[in-house]
């Protein structure tokens, strides 16, 4: 009986007590979430200008945008995507709801729905699956110029920043497409770029690869890769944006040999530079070879790239100095007088131990190969031939206008390595020079 007055004095208390003196929070939960909409909805509209957005996928590259809210939940934007979104403005419409916390939503089609679209013809996305990106983004914070919102499903950061007059002036007026061909053509006219970080003893070489196509496993991707002076390998991968001054690296920013790249601006009209979260400055410069040696490149196995050097029918390339030319040429009018022409010369790594050489040529309308198979070693970036090549059939008869070439094969150990040519035109030049004679080697296209 005790227990039970107890009970009922307790339940007299509870149903006595007004609403407000319950309350953990200082609002009523429904009262809570109408704040947070209005909240989120008053910082959309607080960008007269719009603003510039940034967004990676999960599975393909990063994305920039530019976008405007109005009252009525619709939104204008353009979008790095292709060259008809860089300058078509494309209207739909958005809405802001609250479940766990103030989400926006993407409701209509729009450049954004182009990444989620799950059907390939649409934007090249995996069947089912696009390229993993979400049309609804959960709201995590806000600061005077700025909004952060995270994809509901694939958890990629959607980060806007208020645009500025001039700024949203230029989007409309096809600023976005002048910027981003500005920057593509930077990439374009520069040979072998790379960027040096470190300094002194642990000065390193970081080649520069960009990649600007919409491949969901490749594109709108920046890659930077090298060696370190210790030999260790350094490389990295970022997904990137375009902005109106060049690139944003997204999410974390790309990290190479300790340093968190963030951006890729115009130093000046001609120069661009990476900078890294503390604002330091590493201009992108020209090499005029690749930096990864060839002899690393070159060799038999799959996964070498390059297996041979082929001299072209139209002759040896411009703009390149060595002893081997006059060599080849006298072995050209060798042909010319038998009444013969060759076609082209081959150098090349026929399997781990069988370093071919092949002419082809032609006698009236008949076309002809001499070959001789040379045996071989490489060691790191030397290549030593055997001195007994076993010839095809044509090598003997043909000897006679070949002998320059054949003896001059003989004279190696050769170092494997990148040719430098005069005529900026003529690049991915291979070489084989003498080791004993850096100033005569085999040069053709690689």
């Amino acid at each position: 009986m005790k227990k039970l007055i107890i009970l009922c004095t307790v339940l007299l208390v509870l149903t006595g007590c007004k609403e407000s003196e319950i309350l953990i929070f200082d609002e009523k939960p429904e009262v809570r979430l109408t704040q947070s909409i209005t909240e989120v909805r008053t910082n959309l509209l607080s960008s007269a200008n719009g603003w510039i957005a940034t967004l990676p996928t999960q599975a393909g590259g990063g994305y920039g945008f530019y976008m405007n809210f109005d009252a009525n939940e619709n939104v204008k934007m353009y979008a790095d995507l292709n060259t008809n979104s860089i300058g078509t403005s494309m209207a739909s419409t958005y809405r802001l709801k609250t479940v766990l916390g103030t989400e926006l939503i993407f409701d209509t089609f729009n450049y954004i729905s182009m990444l989620a679209d799950p059907v390939p013809a649409v934007f090249g996305g995996a069947a089912g699956s696009g390229f993993k990106s979400d049309l609804e983004f959960l709201h995590l914070r806000s600061t005077a110029d700025s909004m952060i919102f995270k994809g509901k499903k694939y958890g990629q950061t959607l980060a806007m920043v208020k645009a500025t007059a001039a700024q949203k002036a230029a989007y409309e007026a096809g600023g976005y497409k002048t910027a981003i061909d500005k920057v593509n053509g930077f990439f374009i006219g520069i040979k072998n770029p790379y960027i040096e970080t470190g300094g002194g003893a642990q000065l390193a070489k970081i080649g520069v690869s960009i990649n600007t196509t919409n491949s969901l496993t490749l594109g709108k991707r920046i890659e930077l890769s090298g060696l370190a002076p210790s030999g260790e390998v350094l490389a990295g991968t970022g997904k990137f944006a375009y902005t109106l001054n060049g690139i944003d690296l997204l999410g974390t920013g790309l990290l190479i040999n300790g340093v968190k790249m963030v951006k890729v601006t115009f130093k000046d009209n001609a120069t661009m530079a990476f900078y890294d979260d503390h604002g330091v400055e590493y201009v992108i410069k020209s090499n005029p070879t690749p930096l990864t040696p060839l002899a690393a490149l070159f060799g038999f196995p799959t996964t070498f790239p390059y297996k041979r050097i082929t001299i072209p029918n139209t002759g040896l390339v411009a703009g390149v100095n060595s002893e081997f030319t006059a060599v080849y040429n006298q072995m050209l009018a060798l042909f010319i007088s038998s009444g013969r022409a060759v076609v082209s010369t081959a150098f090349i790594l026929s399997s781990n131990s069988t370093f071919t050489v092949e002419v082809n040529y032609t006698s009236g309308s008949s076309a002809f190969v001499a070959s001789a198979a040379y045996t071989y070693t490489k060691v790191g970036d030397i290549i030593t031939l055997g001195d007994n090549p076993i010839p095809n059939v044509n090598w003997p008869t043909r000897a006679a206008q070949i002998k320059p070439l054949a003896d001059y094969m003989l004279t190696g150990p050769f170092k494997i390595d990148w040719v430098v040519s005069s005529n900026p035109a003529v690049t991915n030049i291979g070489g084989l020079y003498r080791t004993g004679n850096s100033n005569s080697f085999i040069y053709g296209q690689l």
